[in-house]
């Protein structure tokens, strides 16, 4: 069975829902799809048409941002959202703020911000681990982009 790639769902999302039910009622492949997998891509489209439009302008910018990425990249991004998921609200908050001070640094920077005082004293080793595989991730030159967990749905 053929199966549609990645860029369907992000293309069909994008239409009037009237649309992606109409497209989804004659797709061969949708139609074969067992139904427990066509009743999670409806719902999932719900959930995508009940979102604001920032909140889908930061999903987009997200998806671009991972796009982007080397499959290594890509695969520490997944690890450290796994980390991330596992801390305490606060503590996500906490560390939220301190990966956007340093996604805004020069390159040249990040590295003794990383290893500053004021670093060492607010966080655990394993968020400060979890700061050093987030920098990894930020570009090392240019503009960095608009990577933030803080909303990332599930």
């Amino acid at each position: 069975m053929h199966r549609h790639g990645p860029g369907f769902f992000r293309r069909l999302r994008e239409l009037p829902p009237a649309e992606q039910e109409r497209i989804l009622a004659n797709d061969e492949r949708f139609q074969s799809l067992p139904p427990a997998r066509q009743q999670m891509i409806r719902e999932r489209l719900q959930q995508w048409n009940a979102l604001s439009p920032e909140q889908k302008e930061r999903i987009r910018q997200r998806e671009e941002v991972l796009l982007s990425l080397s499959p290594a990249q890509r695969e520490e991004a997944r690890a450290s959202f796994q980390q991330w998921r596992q801390l305490a609200p606060e503590r996500r908050q906490e560390l939220m703020g301190a990966f956007r001070r340093l996604r805004d640094l020069p390159p040249a920077e990040r590295e003794e911000f990383l290893s500053s005082p004021e670093i060492a004293k607010r966080f655990s080793p394993e968020e400060r681990d979890l700061l050093v595989r987030l920098s990894r991730l930020l570009p090392q030159g240019g503009e960095a982009p608009p990577l933030d967990f803080s909303e990332t749905e599930e």
